[in-house]
């Protein structure tokens, strides 16, 4: 709906600026090239946004699928236990994956509200005992993460 408006308002507002030019200079080659303006202008705005609407649904199922399959039984296992070195290869597996959604958040392709969800989940696990001592030594090496670590550091528990 919010999106709707946007239109609308660009809509009326070329309306406007080609009524008023047309009053003024009783041209209609200049009425119809500002309305004809205004709707491409609505076109182009309306497909961008059904574009990125559809680049999220991508990247949104893309995500969830990958932490699905991949991830989720993997983290609740090795929550506050010991981890072998296959564990440990998920968990940096699971910081890229992270670091990846972060990098797709940065570019404006995911929602606050998703994005804020994502990271309330990756701070839950990052933060469980045997996980952040993994999350220590990574953090030493925060510059691969795409700036996923600065926006974290101050939920996490990481000890300088």
């Amino acid at each position: 709906m919010r999106n709707s408006y946007r239109l609308i308002l660009t809509n009326i507002f070329f309306l406007a600026i080609g009524l008023t030019l047309y009053y003024f200079t009783k041209n209609i080659e200049i009425l119809g090239a500002i309305i004809a303006t205004g709707i491409s202008l609505s076109i182009g705005l309306r497909n961008s946004q059904a574009e990125n609407d559809r680049i999220f649904k991508e990247l949104f199922q893309e995500f969830n699928s990958k932490y699905q399959s991949k991830f989720n039984k993997e983290l609740q296992k090795i929550v506050n236990t010991e981890i072998s070195t296959e564990q440990e290869e998920l968990i940096i597996d699971y910081l890229n994956f992270c670091a990846e959604e972060y990098l797709w958040y940065t570019k404006g392709r995911i929602p606050i509200k998703v994005w804020e969800s994502w990271k309330n989940g990756m701070i839950y696990y990052l933060n469980s005992a045997s996980i952040n001592r993994i999350i220590q030594n990574e953090f030493k090496k925060k510059n691969s993460y795409y700036g996923l670590f600065e926006i974290l550091e101050k939920e996490l528990k990481i000890t300088k």
